[in-house]
């Protein structure tokens, strides 16, 4: 490097005092040269002072705030992987009895049947479990309430009688059938009757287009969960579980059949985390891979169907009487007759809809108030003539779409007897 750098200094010396290049300087600069130099001496002093001058003109609290805001952001891929940072990333929905007509099943307004078996194979259970280790953990936590350790103790002694007819608590559920049938619903309305958190989450979200990052997205996930559940009861849904862990081929990627076995060995560990439960969802049960649904892991698998007569009057009955919603005359066996075919979600759709059609004369009323020259008492009596009719329901109906319409409902009785 100092052989370049004296060739250099040579070669620059060697120009510099060359004839040609005296006689350019003067050609170009002649008498000015000296004070051009001057200038720009100038120049470059000025210019070094002005970050300090910048720094303390905008060098306020209020300017770094505003610094920090812009520049907090860090994409998910580049946070830390501290786990205790990590877990506040988990969006937990715990229950909250907001209005208790809505709380739990009461707000499934169909599948008694389903819920029934629910609440003696899976909520029960669950829920005697639950409570015997909250009392145990009490119990260490609180020595000096006698009264409390007393019943702990019975309570205890009931659990280990219970458990020795070895009954089984599913760790998993598959929730399977068309869309728009409730699944996603009627699992949170399981975390309410169980007082259990509710983690959602779709599974393509664990996709990443970094080499072996998809897998580690899972690991992380349930290490996560499983922190989760150390402090209260949890459940885990996931959804379109048949875009993760779909059937493997002979013509399958590394990278796929990497992320199918670990998810699978995730779910194998689950026996560690003793409050957590995994319900999954799909609307394709035919694309699973058969290992998910061996024993000991997805051990009951549910179909959730579509609406029948009786369950549809109810579903119209909860989204427009019970809730409150101003109707008039409203004929619920019609409505149901003409809903054949309609799941949960397009009921729910149609009642939204004619509430708000129902609605945009109220908003027109409150825009008009803004005239000076308007009638106050004319605008309040037409506040009462507002319902949702029949007349209203129908044109809805009529411009709704079953979403069963381009379902082949043949795959789900083929999916069953496939497993007979």
């Amino acid at each position: 490097m100092a052989n370049n750098d004296t060739w250099f200094d040579a070669f620059f010396q060697a120009v510099t005092s060359s004839q040609e290049f005296k006689a350019v300087v003067e050609n170009d600069w002649g008498e000015d040269m000296e004070k051009a130099i001057k200038k720009m001496d100038s120049a470059i002093e000025k210019a070094s002072t002005i970050p300090q001058k910048l720094k303390k003109q905008f060098d306020t609290k209020e300017a770094k705030e505003v610094w920090q805001s812009m520049h907090s952001f860090q994409p998910q891929s580049e946070m830390k992987t501290d786990k205790k940072d990590q877990e506040t990333t988990l969006d937990i929905y715990y229950p909250e009895v907001k209005n208790p007509d809505t709380f739990g099943f009461l707000w499934v307004a169909w599948m008694d049947d389903l819920k029934e078996t629910l609440k003696q194979d899976f909520i029960k259970p669950l829920q005697f479990k639950f409570m015997v280790e909250k009392l145990e953990w009490e119990s260490k936590n609180e020595t000096d309430k006698k009264v409390k350790d007393e019943k702990t103790k019975l309570y205890s002694k009931i659990y280990e009688v219970y458990k020795q007819f070895k009954v089984s608590i599913p760790i998993g559920m598959l929730f399977y059938g068309p869309p728009g049938t409730w699944k996603t619903f009627i699992t949170k309305k399981l975390a309410e009757e169980l007082w259990a958190g509710l983690i959602k989450k779709s599974v393509w979200e664990f996709g990443s287009s970094y080499m072996h990052q998809t897998s580690k997205n899972i690991k992380d996930f349930f290490e996560w969960a499983k922190k989760a559940s150390e402090k209260w009861p949890i459940i885990l849904f996931l959804d379109e579980i048949d875009s993760l862990v779909s059937k493997r081929t002979n013509n399958i990627d590394a990278n796929k059949a990497e992320e199918v076995s670990q998810f699978l060995q995730e779910f194998n560990n689950l026996s560690e985390a003793k409050n957590l439960i995994v319900i999954a969802a799909t609307n394709r049960p035919d694309h699973l891979d058969s290992a998910i649904l061996r024993s000991g892991r997805f051990d009951k698998k549910i179909y959730i169907w579509a609406p029948d007569f009786e369950a549809r009057k109810e579903l119209f009955k909860m989204y427009i009487e019970k809730v409150k919603r101003p109707h008039k005359m409203l004929d619920y066996e019609t409505l149901a007759t003409l809903t054949e075919g309609y799941v949960a979600a397009d009921i729910e759709a149609i009642c939204d809809d004619v509430s708000r059609d129902a609605s945009k004369t109220i908003l027109e009323i409150w825009h008009s108030l803004s005239d000076k020259n308007i009638n106050l008492s004319e605008i309040a009596s037409k506040l009462d003539n507002h319902f949702i009719t029949m007349e209203l329901l129908k044109q809805s109906i009529i411009g709704t779409v079953s979403s069963l319409k381009m379902v082949d409902m043949s795959i789900y009785d083929d999916w069953k007897n496939s497993l007979k």
